[in-house]
């Protein structure tokens, strides 16, 4: 039976989209193409701003984000100072509150967007612009750089890829790829994250401080009206709002995850103030609801059975939510006085015991606050604390396996690395691998960011770490999952370490991580930000396959706007990465194999920098594109194990010959920890065929797509989870969300 929620009745429509030189990301509005638009040689896209258009207007996604902020005067590419990629002025629109990539604006106030914001993209640039913005590249970053850290790409200019003013690190290659945009303003310093269920809305949670800019009962247009401050918001990726949620215990420092029904749950927390309880022990849900009035809800009669301050949860193949270690009161390093060397789950274990010790939090002191945690498809734990990792049986909870040390400093807070399992697929026969990247070589303000990636298959006959180096250090980085499979790893640090004012010399640059390409060439750098990303930072994928960025809270002190080295940030980026971008020709071809001399050198030994997606063709034929783009416009809301369902997609441009499809749960995110993320691809086993030659019309069920749900819970857990469609390596224009259920 096809149970869609959706009517399906154009599931074999083609409808041909002529083609264009836009290289700007397709629209992500149903019905809308892309015409008209010019771009810049490095994948930005540059127009005069303009007003939100109409639903039924053709424009690009990135224009979206002028939704509801008035007009402002229109500001060429070469007459500003900022990133022909993104841009926010005053109120007087003279003086941008952003500069250019990596060099910080220290002068004046980040305006909240909802008192004075102007944000744009620049879509179109003027063929004066072009040109004065390519002889001021090719007059004034040679002299730039020195010596041999002018390394020429392929086609013979120089690439800088600067963290920070005044770094000397550079990288040769092609143009960068991906897009930011400034999409609206957090209301709290987004240090925890979460996506809702079911929506493109966003849970930031904060600490008690008199930082925060949301009150309670605020939006976004009176956030500062209100009793008191409020720790948390609800975001929407779509149009930029937020609301203010009622918080009455402390979230600092805590972790959180899903239940099988939805409900968001965040546990744990910090020290009670005037205004909250502690929230050490808390337990907090967000039950999704209808309207508006969904918010968090706390029963003090309910609570963990220890006090836990930086816990990892993580998602058991039943269900319940698993809850490690921390220390029982607020440290930077763990010790044995406040370390709480044990586990409990949620809802409770059965029995009498409610806790079960674990020794091996005191073998792993004192590097082992926010442990790694990722649950294998036999349905136990990989667990990484310090340098150690281990396996750990759930049924027994017992250790069944010791794995080899990764090589390096330790990878958990304040030394603080990331880690993702890579996504678990049928061409991989579904074999579990963890890669941990990044961190600290020390707790000092002087360590220097860790390069290094440990990659290794735990359930495999000799498991052993196979280690490679990033394009360059990063601690504090967030690694999330993307829509075509590959990882991004982006914000942090180069010098310092986790914690309030201990680190410097921002990395701006996404790295993207290729796990199928061989050893040497997995790793492609992005375009920038210019928003410094620090401690307390947050990015994960959005339904629509760009990547929400938010957050950066390192300063230790109440500060007002703008102060600090690295101010409190509440603006929220969008970025797009180049398969995003389905029309721009390759030009990254060029494969980077520079070694420069001295200590900050750069080994980018097979870094592809830039590109177009994976399996995205550019060939045009008869001026109609050849890259598929789609939607889902029929699927299942609740899929049962191991059963087989369908999804109707709608293309244009040709019929795709390549489907992928998979299961995304982009977990609950804090202090460079995605907890319970998880990517999960399915098989395929039938499609569609295409349309009849003899006719030209659409076979009726040409956009029908077969699919097998995971076979057991040790893949994916039971609960809710963004269904991803790629067509010929494009991504849909919007995931849909299905339960997974026994």
């Amino acid at each position: 039976m096809n149970l869609f929620s959706a009517n399906d009745s154009h599931a074999g429509d083609y409808v041909p989209l002529r083609s264009t030189t836009s290289i700007a990301p397709r629209s992500r509005r149903k019905g809308l193409s892309i015409r008209n638009t010019r771009s810049s040689q490095d994948g930005s896209v540059c127009s005069p701003a303009s007003s939100h258009s109409s639903a039924s207007s053709e424009h690009s996604r990135s224009s979206s984000i002028h939704s509801h902020f008035k007009d402002s005067p229109t500001r060429s590419l070469a007459s500003t100072n900022g990133s022909p990629t993104q841009r926010l002025y005053s109120e007087e629109a003279n003086s941008p509150l952003l500069t250019t990539p990596g060099i910080l604006n220290h002068h004046g106030p980040q305006h909240p967007y909802s008192q004075s914001p102007r944000y744009y993209s620049l879509k179109h640039c003027s063929l004066t612009a072009i040109l004065v913005t390519t002889l001021i590249a090719a007059t004034v970053l040679p002299h730039f750089l020195s010596g041999s850290d002018a390394a020429l790409n392929e086609s013979g200019g120089a690439n800088v890829l600067n963290h920070a003013a005044g770094m000397d690190k550079t990288v040769s290659g092609a143009s960068l790829g991906g897009q930011w945009d400034l999409i609206g303003h957090s209301g709290v310093s987004a240090m925890h994250a979460v996506l809702r269920p079911f929506s493109d809305s966003i849970l930031f949670l904060e600490r008690v401080q008199a930082t925060t800019y949301a009150r309670m009962q605020g939006t976004s247009e009176n956030g500062n009206k209100g009793e008191h401050f409020a720790w948390s918001t609800e975001f929407s990726a779509n149009n930029g709002q937020w609301r203010a949620l009622d918080v009455k215990s402390n979230m600092f420092c805590s972790a959180g995850g899903y239940l099988p029904d939805g409900t968001i749950v965040s546990v744990a927390g910090g020290q009670p103030s005037d205004e909250v309880q502690q929230g050490y022990d808390g337990i907090r849900l967000y039950k999704p609801c209808n309207g508006t009035r969904c918010d968090w809800k706390q029963d003090f009669n309910v609570h963990l059975q220890e006090k836990r301050w930086y816990p990892t949860v993580e998602s058991l193949a039943n269900g319940d939510l698993f809850i490690l270690g921390g220390s029982n009161h607020a440290a930077s390093i763990n010790n044995e006085r406040v370390n709480v060397p044990n586990f409990e789950t949620f809802p409770p274990l059965p029995g009498a015991q409610k806790t079960i010790d674990f020794p091996f939090l005191v073998e792993t002191l004192p590097h082992n606050l926010y442990p790694i945690v990722h649950l294998l498809p036999d349905k136990n734990l990989f667990i990484l604390a310090n340098t150690k990792a281990i396996i750990l049986s759930t049924s027994t909870w017992k250790i069944v396996t010791r794995l080899p040390d990764i090589p390096g400093p330790p990878r958990n807070y304040p030394l603080t690395g990331g880690s993702v399992i890579l996504p678990l697929t049928p061409e991989n026969n579904f074999e579990p691998e963890i890669l941990v990247c990044g961190g600290a070589t020390d707790f000092s303000t002087q360590a220097k960011g860790v390069a290094s990636c440990g990659r290794i298959a735990p359930l495999s006959k000799n498991p052993s770490w196979e280690m490679e180096d990033m394009p360059f250090g990063r601690m504090m980085p967030d690694m999330a999952h993307l829509a075509d499979g590959s990882i991004v790893i982006v914000n942090g640090a180069d010098t310092g370490t986790a914690g309030f004012d201990r680190a410097s010399d921002p990395v701006l640059h996404p790295v993207q991580y290729l796990p199928n390409e061989r050893k040497g060439r997995r790793f492609r750098v992005w375009n920038p930000s210019v928003i410094a990303r620090m401690y307390h930072s947050v990015a994960f994928m959005l339904p629509d396959s760009s990547l929400l960025v938010a957050g950066s809270n390192p300063n230790g002190r109440p500060v007002e706007y703008g102060e600090g080295d690295f101010p409190t940030e509440f603006r929220v980026e969008r970025f797009s990465p180049p398969y995003l971008f389905p029309h721009r020709p390759s030009d990254a071809a060029a494969v980077a194999s520079v070694g420069l001399e001295g200590s900050d050198d750069i080994m980018l030994e097979g870094t592809v920098v830039g590109g177009a997606a994976p399996g995205a063709s550019d060939e045009h034929d008869e001026g109609v594109s050849q890259v598929a783009q789609g939607e889902i416009v029929g699927w299942p809301t609740l899929i049962k194990y191991g059963e087989t369902f369908e999804l109707s997609l709608q293309w244009y441009n040709h019929y795709p010959e390549n489907v992928r499809v998979a299961l995304v749960n982009p977990g609950f995110i804090t202090h460079s920890t995605h907890m319970s993320q998880r990517y999960v691809g399915l098989e395929i086993s039938k499609r569609g065929e295409k349309s009849v030659a003899a006719t030209g019309e659409a076979h009726k069920e040409a956009g029908l797509v077969r699919v097998k749900a995971p076979a057991t819970n040790g893949l994916a857990p039971p609960g809710h989870y963004m269904v991803v469609a790629l067509l010929d390596g494009v991504p849909v224009t919007e995931a849909k969300w299905v339960q997974l259920a026994a």
